[in-house]
């Protein structure tokens, strides 16, 4: 995974979470919602909701992987991910983009 590019991996991503919802008689993404999280937060999220689908690209392309899965979709960025800043004390130890449904827990 090292050597994929990030477009790629958004690909990816994408096609792995159409699949993921369809699965589940979804036809479209409609409610899911998309977050950059934690190793912790993620096994928290991956309890509590069912499906979830996953990525860890590198750390310095998160928030390009999470612009380029949104923009894939046609979704908008919130006003939180455009103040979105990769140095911060806040951000620092996000690892994973989550994908998730709030309305489907386990």
């Amino acid at each position: 995974m090292i050597n994929k590019s990030i477009e790629s991996q958004a690909r990816e991503y994408v096609y792995d979470l159409k699949n993921c919802a369809s699965e589940f008689g979804q036809n479209t993404l409609e409610g899911w919602e998309f977050n950059l999280v934690t190793d912790v937060e993620k096994t928290k999220m991956e309890k509590d909701y069912y499906p979830t689908v996953s990525a860890h690209p590198a750390k310095e392309m998160l928030f390009e992987m999470l612009k380029l899965v949104k923009m894939k979709l046609l979704l908008p960025l919130s006003t939180i991910e455009h103040g979105f800043d990769v140095n911060s004390a806040r951000h620092k130890n996000l690892t994973h983009l989550i994908a998730f449904n709030p309305k489907m827990h386990r």
